[in-house]
């Protein structure tokens, strides 16, 4: 059974969080999860009613402020997080990495504030992908109208992308320069031209050869876990 990246990250949330978390999602924006997800809204209802504390941060004000499970709601930037050293024993973010310009700076706030042995949990797609790498090529302007219509956001919801923590190789180099050693590295499929069926049928193709561990490295998406070591 195809299971969307998506969906690999609700379960590892839903695996991780529990009534002890104090939990930091960057990048909140107006929900935990997608929507679309199967018990999707019933699963962020659940996560949202499960950690000690859940604060969310996000430069738009409107997404934070229309948010309705995040405990605490805060609009800030995430080089520079307004919280104490050691205040979280989780730090989330669901397909923002790909929009930080400079991700060493992020990754130190992030180790900064987690507590010894916290976790960084992420999703973000993989610039090695061939999907990926010729959306980077688009003009801004038309990606967005793409974004639109295949996964249904808003254009003022596509921010731009650098991909510069987008590859198995940068995350374990990055990781590592701030203090984090990696749980896991998950590569992942993902299908994005359900909507299209002759471009769907080539990308289920590509994927068979994709699923091969010898090429896992160019699949669409990375879910990473890193640790706190130090």
């Amino acid at each position: 059974m195809f299971l969307h990246p998506e969906d690999h990250y609700r379960g590892v949330l839903l695996e991780e969080v529990n009534p002890q978390t104090e939990w930091l999602d960057l990048g909140c924006g107006w929900q935990l999860l997608r929507d679309w997800l199967p018990n999707g809204k019933a699963d962020q209802t659940s996560l949202s009613k499960r950690p000690r504390r859940l604060v969310g941060i996000d430069g738009v004000v409107d997404d934070v402020a229309r948010n309705p499970y995040i405990h605490n709601k805060v609009v800030g930037n995430l080089y520079r997080l307004p919280f104490a050293t050691g205040s979280f024993s989780l730090v989330t973010a669901q397909m923002v990495v790909e929009h930080i310009e400079n991700p060493l700076n992020l990754l130190g706030e992030v180790t900064r504030v987690l507590q010894p042995g916290g976790k960084f949990i992420f999703l973000t797609p993989n610039y090695l992908n061939y999907q990926v790498f010729a959306a980077s090529l688009l003009p801004d302007k038309l990606k967005k109208r793409i974004v639109h219509y295949l996964e249904f956001r808003e254009e003022s919801d596509v921010f731009k992308a650098y991909y510069r923590m987008n590859s198995r190789s940068s995350i374990q180099r990055l990781a590592d320069r701030a203090g984090f050693s990696v749980g896991r590295i998950e590569m992942l499929s993902s299908f994005e031209f359900r909507r299209i069926p002759p471009l769907h049928w080539i990308e289920k193709g590509i994927d068979v050869f994709l699923k091969k561990q010898s090429l896992s490295k160019f699949r669409a998406d990375i879910l990473a876990v890193l640790i706190k070591s130090r």
